[in-house]
């Protein structure tokens, strides 16, 4: 589980610090462009130094300019928590950057295997693949999403033993094809927890459908290897849902909402299931009523697996309703533009807040601005 984060001159975040509660369900709130995301992809960044290198991550819009505060010329973030496997093993892991006086961007990942000071702390200027476990274990092990409905409802053709959802939502026909086969006990759950966020779904199926794949090919013209894309028509897998209005619906003329639940839910019902998920916008598309579902099951979700964690972003006050102040991480930005944060907790109201209001009525009715009340900016 993730306790603790840190992020330095991260986008707008000249320091934020988080501590997460042991519930292991995390909201941020506030208003547009107040870094919540931010928050989400700094902790998705670290994962992927678990697998890949500076160079492979931080390139195009996530290069360095772009990432470290305006202005200034170091940043870095940093996770700590532990993992039960399936005694407790703490960990914690950063990566920061740099830029020197000649110029050079200099990336460096760090890490502990406990956060026992008497252990020595290791550095690496390539990425986060030689750490020591559970490091290795947690950070691999995480997914960061923002799915897009229109990705999720179409066909898809995959060649991976046990597929996945991607990121923005492509893959999901071959990963439900798989956990039906494969997971059928998971499947059937699945089924049932969409049925509770959706009362108007009555089956979820998978069809085949044929899917255009582009593929590289190379040529040898005059001793050289040229390269070209070709495009190839192949049996892949389209989703298909009974609803109380008919039966075999194709999942692009299902509502966005509906696809959003399923494609969330297929992620945390996968066998090969995450330790830490990070969503944005959680609540798309969604009824209130769907929404505070969506909020039970994940409980539940979390309740049978020790290991999992979900942090997501929301601007929904039913979403927040069916959390309790120490799981509302509240972001806010002051003049300057600097994001501050603290948990609704402690927020100076909340004893008799609890006693008079729900959590999405009392942050509702305080808002965001006493995060950064009495900051004096320049």
């Amino acid at each position: 589980m993730l306790e603790k984060v840190k992020l330095h001159n991260f986008k707008s975040h000249q320091y934020t610090k988080l501590n997460f509660d042991s519930s292991r369900l995390h909201a941020l709130v506030g208003q547009n462009s107040s870094g919540k995301t931010s928050v989400l992809q700094a902790l998705h960044y670290l994962s992927q130094l678990a697998n890949s290198s500076f160079e492979n991550i931080f390139q195009h819009e996530r290069a360095p300019q772009f990432i470290t505060t305006i202005g200034q010329d170091y940043m870095f973030v940093t996770a700590s928590g532990f993992l039960k496997n399936p005694d407790r093993k703490d960990w914690e892991a950063s990566y920061d950057w740099i830029q020197s006086v000649n110029h050079k961007r200099a990336f460096r990942a760090s890490w502990k295997p406990d956060k026992n000071p008497e252990y020595t702390q290791v550095i690496s200027e390539t990425s986060l693949r030689t750490t020591e476990e559970p490091i290795q274990q947690y950070l691999r092990n995480a997914v960061y999403l923002k799915l897009v409905a229109s990705n999720l409802a179409k066909a898809a053709y995959s060649e991976a033993i046990t597929p996945r959802v991607e990121f923005d939502g492509s893959g999901l026909a071959p990963t439900l094809d798989y956990l039906r086969d494969e997971a059928p006990d998971k499947f059937q759950s699945l089924q049932e927890m969409l049925k509770r966020i959706v009362p108007s779904v009555r089956e979820v199926g998978v069809r085949r459908a044929k899917v255009m794949v582009n593929r590289q090919r190379l040529i040898e013209v005059d001793g050289k290897s040229i390269s070209y894309e070709e495009s190839q028509g192949l049996v892949g897998k389209e989703v298909v849902l009974d609803m109380n209005t008919g039966k075999r619906i194709p999942a692009h003329a299902i509502s966005e909402g509906t696809m959003l639940a399923l494609g969330l839910l297929t992620v945390l019902m996968n066998p090969n299931q995450p330790n830490l998920v990070l969503l944005d916008d959680v609540e798309q598309g969604l009824h209130s009523t769907a929404q505070r579902e969506l909020i039970a099951v994940f409980k539940e979700i979390i309740q049978e697996n020790s290991n999992l964690q979900i942090i997501f972003s929301t601007h929904s006050p039913y979403i927040v309703d069916e959390l309790i102040p120490s799981q509302v991480h509240v972001l806010s930005n002051n003049n300057s533009g600097v994001t501050r944060c603290k948990r609704l907790d402690e927020h100076p109201d909340v004893e008799w807040a609890k006693q008079t209001l729900t959590t999405g009525e009392f942050w509702d009715s305080v808002g965001e601005d006493w995060v950064v009340a009495g900051e004096i900016n320049d």
